[in-house]
């Protein structure tokens, strides 16, 4: 089962030695890990190629293309790979040595039930930690208080559960994920929510690498404390942070419910339709027909709370 490392980085040479590292000494190395740098001034650049030189790990380091952010990044380099599997990765992580191997397992597993011409992703666990490589917690999930099991669509319409290092994705979930639509709010989020709807998630409980969190990171770990008060903020700042909060997660579900139409019953399209309208009550009453939740009764609440203040975009 061939696949291919996707990386976007953007100054992270700090980290980035030590995660190829980890990539070349796979049980089961890549084919190439294709590199769509995002306009790094830091010696990024420069390491990579120095890895280019030592011919122990496959590496393609795409063209410039101006700084276009973590989700456009891991896009372009999602659209140059060929293989039949890809792995995301981010930059400043350490994975376990049999973390591929595990997920290609899993995978063959997945496609001899359903397919190889339906859209299936695997992900693991991850365990958190610090600069240094010290341990902050054996386990992302728990740390969040997330379910990851409750992976079906309207589970992840307004959450993601899944995180882009720590998951495979066949061809043909790439094939329907790509091009993403200009909604889509983070590449594991959008290649998530494509598998779910047309296809499959699989989740396997063990960490399978080491998710490093440190000042620079893009997104990282919120736990439940900084999730409720990243709420609180959103609604002490009425309207306008209210919409801030929930409109990028429903406009990309309304991507996904415009390119999958026939996905969708007719009442569930009209329903994402209506989370754009300019009333609230058009807008509460969609997401209950719908039944979307978030994990957990404070999650959701603060959603529908959220929705409720929002400004509509229709």
């Amino acid at each position: 089962m061939a696949y291919e490392v996707v990386m976007a980085t953007y100054n992270g040479s700090a980290y980035l030695n030590d995660q190829l590292n980890s990539i070349a000494t796979q049980t089961r190395p890549p084919l190439r890990v294709l590199v769509a740098d995002d306009g790094s001034i830091d010696g990024t650049i420069e390491l990579l190629h120095q890895w280019q030189l030592r011919d122990v790990l496959p590496i393609q380091l795409l063209s410039a293309a101006g700084h276009l952010g973590s989700c456009r990044s891991f896009e372009r380099a999602l659209g140059a790979s060929r293989a039949p599997y890809l792995m995301p990765a981010d930059q400043d992580d350490l994975w376990d040595v049999d973390k591929a191997e595990r997920l290609l397992d899993a995978m063959a597993e997945q496609e001899r039930l359903h397919g190889k011409e339906v859209p299936l992703l695997v992900h693991t666990d991850l365990r958190l930690i610090n600069a240094r490589g010290e341990l902050l917690a054996s386990s992302f999930h728990r740390y969040v208080g997330l379910r990851p099991q409750q992976h079906d669509w309207r589970s992840l319409a307004i959450q993601n559960v899944v995180t882009g290092c720590s998951l495979v994705v066949n061809r043909a979930c790439l094939q329907a994920a790509l091009p993403f639509p200009a909604e889509a709010v983070l590449h594991d989020w959008w290649l998530a929510l494509v598998a779910a709807r047309l296809g499959s998630i699989t989740y396997l409980g063990e960490p399978g690498l080491s998710y490093r969190q440190h000042g620079s990171n893009a997104v990282g770990a919120r736990g439940r404390r900084q999730q409720f008060g990243r709420v609180s903020l959103a609604l002490a700042r009425g309207r306008q942070g209210a919409t801030a909060l929930v409109r990028p997660g429903l406009a990309q579900l309304q991507a996904c419910g415009e390119r999958f139409s026939a996905h969708f019953s007719p009442v569930e399209r009209l329903c994402l339709h209506r989370l754009g309208s300019q009333s609230a009550w058009q807008r509460l009453w969609a997401a209950l027909v719908l039944r979307l939740h978030k994990q957990g009764l404070v999650r959701t609440l603060g959603f529908y709370c959220c929705l409720a203040l929002s400004r509509g975009e229709r």
